[in-house]
């Protein structure tokens, strides 16, 4: 019997995938590789996600993996899904690659009611948006080369909000100029799971 390790290893917590191709990422196969299959082992925390192809998908298989803490997507993006505090419930750490995405991600995020630590990573977009009582529980917010003119976070919006990093030429609310850049953050973080 064949041993296929996303479906063999149901029991494991940490996954770091880098797909290789040139064809588009989808919901179904490419290059051998599924999100259905991670969406199997349902006792992943940690997954890494690097496509160096563009990849479009709804996420939706992740919604089996219900204990998954911590999520790093990077490539080429789709439209993330306003759903994902449903099936990403308990999501403390997220890193997203914002390479050619037009739209604020802030709507789709704001929802997520363990997340504590956002990278944002490539975007170019006019504004950053945070709704009243959006991201409850967000404590750190990095902004990495980021084509930002401003962030917006109305009154109640990332209310623990205790460090922040962000280019000098973004706009920000006067109330957020005070906090402080994370003590020993640095972009070599990136390559290491905060947790």
């Amino acid at each position: 019997m064949e041993f296929n390790p996303l479906r063999d290893l149901i029991n494991l917590r940490e996954l770091y995938i880098v797909v290789d191709g040139e064809s588009e990422l989808t919901y179904g196969e490419s290059e051998g590789f599924t999100l259905d299959s991670i969406g199997r082992l349902r006792s992943l925390q940690t997954l890494c996600l690097r496509a160096r192809m563009p990849w479009n998908t709804t996420l939706q298989p992740l919604s089996c993996c219900q204990y998954l803490l911590q999520l790093k997507l990077q490539g080429k993006t789709g439209k993330l899904p306003t759903e994902m505090h449903k099936f990403l419930p308990n999501l403390k750490y997220l890193s997203l690659d914002g390479s050619e995405m037009q739209e604020d991600p802030m709507l789709s995020l704001e929802k997520l009611p363990k997340l504590r630590i956002l990278d944002l990573l490539y975007y170019t977009v006019n504004n950053f948006v945070c709704t009243a009582g959006g991201f409850p529980q967000l404590e750190i917010l990095f902004l990495l080369e980021c084509d930002v003119e401003e962030l917006q976070v109305d009154e109640g919006g990332m209310p623990m909000l205790r460090g922040l990093y962000i280019d000098d030429n973004v706009s920000i609310p006067e109330r957020l100029r005070s906090i402080p850049v994370p003590k020993n953050w640095d972009f070599a973080m990136f390559d290491e799971w905060p947790y």
